[in-house]
């Protein structure tokens, strides 16, 4: 699959990796797609768009943590009660199931809209489709109107 994948989309599958190990996560999740992604270059359609609506590195960064916070403190649990080391960069995370289907929704819309090419804003049109998970409750907690961030995505794409 990753031989569709155009160099800007290949650039944030390497950097979600990087996310990960940096964060010190065993695995490599849809989080880190959407972190790398705010790394893109203001120039391109995606990091046009994410710009647009005010979703920078920071504003997903703190809506991660947020998002983290708010779902310990859902089931009685507060991350302050806790002395925890600083995360050790991973050796090398694995692909969990969150983000490969992200990336394998990314083939879906390309097919669908006829693109012969997954692009990086092919990952954030899927990871915008997911209706469960932590990159949907980070962009509610970032307060990003997804279907507005859909439409951007989906129109400097046409371009």
């Amino acid at each position: 699959m990753f031989e569709r994948f155009a160099r800007d989309a290949r650039l944030v599958v390497k950097d979600a990796e990087a996310e990960a190990r940096r964060l010190g996560s065993p695995t490599i999740e849809a989080e880190h797609l959407l972190l790398a992604l705010t790394g893109l270059d203001r120039a391109t359609a995606v990091g046009h768009a994410l710009a647009a609506t005010g979703l920078d590195r920071d504003a997903v960064e703190h809506a991660l943590a947020a998002e983290r916070e708010r779902s310990l403190m859902a089931v009685g649990i507060s991350i302050g009660d806790f002395d925890l080391p600083p995360p050790r960069p991973a050796a090398r995370p694995r692909w969990a199931a969150g983000a490969k289907s992200a990336l394998e929704h990314a083939l879906r819309v390309s097919l669908e809209r006829g693109d012969r090419r997954i692009e990086s804003g092919h990952v954030l049109l899927a990871l915008l489709r997911a209706q469960a998970g932590t990159v949907p409750r980070a962009l509610t907690e970032a307060g990003v109107d997804r279907r507005e961030l859909n439409d951007l995505v989906t129109a400097a794409m046409s371009r």
